[in-house]
């Protein structure tokens, strides 16, 4: 049953993007998006560090961008999210909880007591002692979760379901692209990077990498406020910023950028036994850096493309109130609100 309205809401270093939908999984409509800036002391790390500053700004964020719902999606991912992919005995699923939270100490460095934990079964393989389930955990520091979510009920909203943000990621994809390839989905958004691996028609694989705005904007000398502005919402439109030396950055920058990504990449076709990726699917506000696709496209030997976020919107939505939400910048907050519309 979908609901008649969802907001997915994503807190980013600097600022806070959300998108709102209506409609159903199946056939979704943009409602409306929008963004707004916030200090860089609000959200660290993918955390929020002060629960008033995002407050004001998420009063700010709904006020300017005249969101119906106040019923959220809310994504999150950094260092303290885990994701582990697991076997186990076939059993019916609400036995699978309390084994997995028997065994959890396998599983997680952290005691259970401090963790929110959840978890998708993929799929079914034949094991060495018979049937087993392949299943998805995600956990995350409780205290984290809570003062996001008390941010967001000190403005009224409602988080009816927090997510893995580069899970939610898959959902604006095509869904002939997620059945058919293997895909490394490359999140480069101000403050926390992620790669998240699709196989099979789902993801099994998730990281943060160090690959984000804030580090390419120690390269150049600026900051990624400074930086925003020379980014062309077109990659074909890009052109080279004239205020800094962006191909030298560039070089050193993405060179360490592919490094981190072709060796998670690797990482992943071996854990996985997996023959190879099809393509690298860019998203963030890095996905406009110029020259960068084409730099991993050299550098990984794979296609490359730019996500486009409203790809599964019903109709042509290509109104100026669509434009902002066209940026591969909105591809978390999209993916989340595509996620409250299954709830």
């Amino acid at each position: 049953m979908a609901m008649a309205g969802v907001v997915g809401v994503e807190m980013d270093t600097g600022v806070i993007r959300a998108v709102e939908l209506s409609g159903s999984a199946a056939s979704p409509r943009l409602v409306r998006a929008g963004q707004v800036e916030i200090d860089d002391e609000a959200v660290v790390e993918g955390a929020v560090a002060d629960i008033g500053m995002v407050t004001a700004a998420l009063r700010k964020l709904w006020a300017k961008s005249r969101f119906g719902s106040r019923d959220v999606v809310l994504g999150t991912f950094n260092q303290g999210v885990i994701t582990r992919l697991i076997s186990f005995p076939k059993m019916p699923k609400d036995k699978l909880d309390q084994a997995i939270r028997l065994q959890s100490g396998e599983y997680f460095p952290i005691p259970l007591s401090q963790l929110t934990m959840d978890f998708a079964v993929l799929g079914e393989k034949e094991g060495n002692n018979g049937p087993e389930l392949e299943v998805l955990l995600v956990a995350a520091r409780t205290a984290m979760l809570n003062s996001s979510v008390t941010a967001l009920e000190a403005c009224r909203l409602v988080p009816k379901v927090i997510d893995a943000s580069p899970f939610a990621m898959l959902r604006v994809l095509p869904k002939e692209q997620v059945k058919e390839q293997t895909l490394a989905m490359v999140d480069v958004s101000h403050g926390v990077g992620s790669l998240v691996m699709l196989a099979d028609g789902a993801p099994r694989f998730a990281r943060v990498i160090p690959v984000s705005l804030e580090e390419y904007a120690d390269e150049v000398g600026f900051s990624w406020r400074e930086l925003l502005p020379a980014l062309s919402s077109s990659p074909e439109k890009q052109e080279e910023p004239v205020f800094f030396d962006s191909l030298a950055a560039l070089d050193e920058w993405g060179l360490k950028a592919v490094e981190e990504i072709s060796s998670s990449i690797n990482f992943f076709i071996k854990m996985d036994n997996r023959p190879g990726v099809d393509r690298v699917i860019l998203s963030g506000a890095g996905a406009r850096l110029p020259g960068f696709l084409d730099l991993l496209e050299t550098q990984l030997d794979l296609p490359v493309e730019v996500v486009q976020p409203l790809s599964r919107m019903a109709g042509s939505q290509q109104s100026v109130l669509d434009q902002e939400a066209a940026l591969p910048d909105f591809a978390v907050s999209t993916g989340l609100a595509l996620r409250g519309l299954e709830v």
